[in-house]
């Protein structure tokens, strides 16, 4: 059975961004350990088949930094094209001073040396806590304008859907998509989500 909240749902956006880096680890314990009621997240998919938390299907200049710790210049190739030791090289935890981006998050703490994590990742850090309440409003990124940057609906559902799955997290878990496709195909392939 689906789990519905009660009232007011408490989200943490991206974990907590105005705290901590958006979509890591560190955002994802922070949320947890104010309150929040639902983690809400967005996925890509790795070239070797991880699902990967990431708000764009490719690793942006005010966000990451590469390997050597130079901030990127432009938008990474896509994640799809990566393999996730490759995502996970790129540095993620602190907002590039000079993008304006850093300007709307100035109480962002950083910490260096973060990495994009996998769902699993974030399940673990959820099932690690004994937070057993908390929901995930996760949202599957796939711009049908762009189809080479992500796999297709029903390929990157089932990947999601497995993480879940391997998980047992179907009951707290909701997968939203602008890509009406998407929905299409979690209702085929996971309709108890």
């Amino acid at each position: 059975m689906t789990s519905v909240a009660n009232g007011f749902d408490l989200q943490g956006h991206r974990g907590a961004r105005g705290l901590m880096p958006e979509n890591t680890l560190p955002g994802f314990a922070a949320a947890l350990g104010i309150g929040v009621t639902t983690l809400e997240l967005d996925l890509a998919v790795s070239g070797d088949g991880e699902v990967v938390v990431s708000h764009n299907p490719r690793l942006e200049p005010a966000l990451a930094r590469d390997a050597s710790g130079e901030w990127l210049q432009q938008s990474s190739s896509a994640i799809n094209s990566m393999s996730l030791a490759t995502v996970k090289s790129y540095d993620v935890g602190r907002l590039n001073p000079s993008h304006k981006y850093a300007r709307r998050y100035p109480e962002q703490e950083a910490i260096d040396g973060t990495s994009a994590p996998t769902l699993g990742e974030v399940f673990d850090l959820v099932n690690k806590s004994g937070n057993q309440s908390v929901r995930f409003n996760i949202e599957v990124k796939i711009d049908p304008e762009h189809p080479s940057v992500t796999l297709s609906p029903k390929a990157f559902v089932a990947a999601v859907i497995e993480v879940v799955r391997g998980y047992r997290m179907e009951g707290r878990v909701m997968l939203q998509s602008f890509d009406w496709r998407v929905l299409h195909e979690v209702q085929q392939l996971a309709p108890e989500i």
